[in-house]
């Protein structure tokens, strides 16, 4: 009896015992902590993997062309991961509405955890990339024109302050007594043709319509506005219009009509308002001197867009 009393009140193995109860959940509580620091690890890395493969998706995509952005994404995985560690994550795809996405989902494998079975800890991460673009090129197809003055209308690029026409479409006037007593005459490229034209390389595009009420061309005069037919004599005396209309003036933006609606008087448009970035068309219809229920000079803007050359490309995140 006192041998067994002796025993319970003999304290000398207890630490060894107490230690060896709680090794298990410290172990595990530093293999959480050490694991978990690789994970993260794995994640920053599969992050900044994400995010260039959305840039570089974005830089190219127009829109249009998804399955390109999509192998340009992957090709980017690849290089910054290496080609085994990329077959070895899910990656989700998606390019709409100007926006390139990218997800990875993967494993980290444990080392201390899997004393508690948990062999992997699942990672996952997503970028998005916005891909803005903005019109190059464009088509113009003249549908009609009508009145008695002459008119140009050109389009025209601005890098740095100087100015490129890079588009041109002429009404010559030649009888008042067409359309009706509208005025009819020629124009430059004729109706219904179509022309084509490069924006090139630019900060800004302006439309203008140049207006000479004698129904002639600059370096040229009618002495006989009133007759029904028009006739040009030269007149080196005429140098200069008697009225220019621009899309980046807010004084008289409003003389030019998109899609059957008037441009605000004292707005300035975005680009896009006038030549479209969403594989469309846009309706053309300028009036030269203000009689605005009845426009004169009518065409059809078809326009394609690219990419902003990665100035513009950036993370919405």
């Amino acid at each position: 009896m006192k041998k067994i009393q002796k025993f319970l009140k003999d304290r000398s193995g207890a630490t060894a015992i107490t230690f060896g109860l709680m090794l298990v959940p410290l172990m595990g509580m530093t293999g959480l902590a050490v694991d978990y620091s690789v994970a993260s690890n794995e994640r920053s890395k599969l992050q900044n993997a994400a995010d260039s493969a959305a840039l570089a998706g974005a830089s190219i995509f127009t829109g249009t062309n998804a399955v390109q952005a999509e192998a340009r994404a992957r090709a980017y995985l690849k290089a910054n991961l290496g080609n085994e560690a990329a077959d070895a994550v899910s990656i989700n795809f998606s390019a709409a509405n100007q926006l390139v996405t990218v997800s990875l989902n993967g494993q980290s494998n444990t080392t201390f955890m899997r004393i508690l079975n948990k062999n992997s800890m699942p990672i996952g991460v997503t970028a998005t990339a916005l891909a803005p673009l903005k019109p190059s090129s464009a088509t113009i197809k003249v549908d009609d024109v009508f009145g008695y003055w002459f008119k140009r209308i050109t389009i025209v690029a601005v890098k740095n302050g100087v100015e490129t026409v890079v588009g041109t479409v002429v009404y010559q006037p030649t009888d008042h007594s067409g359309g009706s007593g509208r005025g009819i005459g020629t124009t430059t490229p004729p109706k219904d043709q179509m022309q084509s034209i490069t924006l090139g390389d630019y900060n800004s595009v302006y439309l203008k319509m140049e207006v000479k009420t004698d129904g002639c061309d600059i370096g040229f005069s009618n002495p006989n506005t009133s007759a029904r037919f028009v006739v040009c004599e030269k007149n080196k005396n005429k140098k200069t219009y008697d009225s220019t209309l621009r899309t980046d003036d807010p004084l008289t933006v409003n003389h030019l009509f998109v899609d059957g609606k008037q441009l605000p008087a004292g707005s300035t448009p975005p680009l896009t308002d006038i030549f479209s970035c969403e594989g469309g068309t846009h309706k053309h219809a300028w009036e030269d001197g203000g009689g605005w229920p009845q426009q004169d000079f009518f065409y059809t803007v078809t326009s394609a867009c690219k990419a902003v050359d990665n100035e513009s490309v950036r993370l919405t995140d």
